[in-house]
């Protein structure tokens, strides 16, 4: 583990979620026990067919094999999935316990702040809802920002912090349980939410009708193109089934903001994790704080050359080949 990982405390969220993982796996089948799950159709372009592409704590990764959406199959049944969301399992603790952390914070909002940079110009100013709010940082970087925010957040937990802490108004529902006024904001984001959606396409179509005209749909979300997943596979920490349900491309991503009724989108990628790469390619843990030391000499030469390293990083965000992406849609 990283040191930035023990700072924040992520450590602790990846074994307690590991260990309430394994609790649902059943040992005769060695897969997630079959009353907790079911088989689903494609949930972009409901295609049933699918491949088969690795399984992991008990779950099957699969790739449509009509729209190359990659997704969990089969998943969690809703239910399930709401009652962990709103439950107080440990891995939800200690998932608020890092995101909350000082070091996390301080990496969230020199993010934040550069995705504002992208923003203001298009939508200066107005009405904000934070979808899948968490502990509220955004909200309170939107409000600082000029911006009139409030969240959505069905963890109890992380709905309070957000309130106590930054005093930033939370509703403890869905999106599609609000019946909020068609074009009543403009702009609505979901940072780390669409790769849980049981319903992706009902969900963001439901954005499209809340934005006004012109207004943003802004995000975060894993790049199951990225190079950490291509060589990686299903090491990459991003590939957790119980609750990372769906796993986009840009190409899955577009097919999604199409049928949504999106007119636009700009979709970039970013986190180059090379950290995770330099480590996996010399047999060492892919999470542990970067060495080179068994490297060859020419490449730790090069990797010493930080001018060179940040021009290949953009390289790769410019090949789709990030980590994660940051989309803006338009509507």
């Amino acid at each position: 583990m990283s040191a930035f990982d023990k700072e924040t405390k992520r450590n602790k969220f990846f074994e307690t979620r590991d260990q309430e993982l394994d609790a649902l796996i059943d040992p005769k089948t060695g897969k997630i026990a079959a009353h907790l799950t079911g088989r689903i159709n494609c949930r972009l372009c409901d295609c049933p067919d699918f491949i088969v592409l690795f399984t992991k704590n008990g779950f099957d990764f699969v790739r449509c094999r009509n729209c190359t959406l990659v997704y969990v199959n089969p998943q969690m049944k809703e239910k399930e999935m709401m009652d962990y969301y709103n439950s107080e399992a440990a891995s939800n603790d200690r998932a608020l316990d890092f995101l909350s952390s000082p070091r996390q914070q301080e990496a969230d909002r020199e993010l934040y702040r550069a995705l504002f940079e992208d923003i203001r110009p298009r939508v200066p100013s107005g009405k904000l809802l934070d979808v899948g709010s968490s502990y509220g940082f955004f909200l309170k970087t939107a409000r600082e920002m000029g911006y009139v925010g409030q969240g959505l957040e069905v963890n109890e937990r992380a709905a309070r912090y957000a309130e106590k802490n930054f005093g930033v108004p939370v509703r403890r529902k869905l999106l599609e349980e609000c019946n909020f006024p068609g074009e009543s904001f403009d702009i609505v984001t979901m940072f780390g939410v669409i790769e849980h959606l049981p319903r992706p396409v009902e969900v963001v179509r439901e954005v499209g009708r809340i934005l006004k005209p012109g207004g943003l749909f802004v995000g975060r979300c894993p790049n199951v193109q990225g190079l950490v997943c291509a060589v990686l596979h299903a090491e990459a920490r991003t590939f957790t089934g119980r609750v990372h349900i769906n796993h986009f491309s840009e190409r899955t991503l577009r097919t999604l903001f199409a049928k949504a009724g999106f007119r636009a989108a700009t979709i970039r990628t970013f986190v180059s994790g090379k950290d995770s790469l330099l480590n996996y390619l010399q047999f060492l843990d892919p999470f542990g704080d970067e060495t080179t030391e068994f490297l060859p000499e020419r490449f730790q030469e090069f990797l010493r050359d930080r001018e060179k390293v940040k021009a290949l990083e953009e390289k790769l965000f410019e090949l789709g080949l990030g980590y994660k992406f940051k989309f803006i849609a338009e509507k």
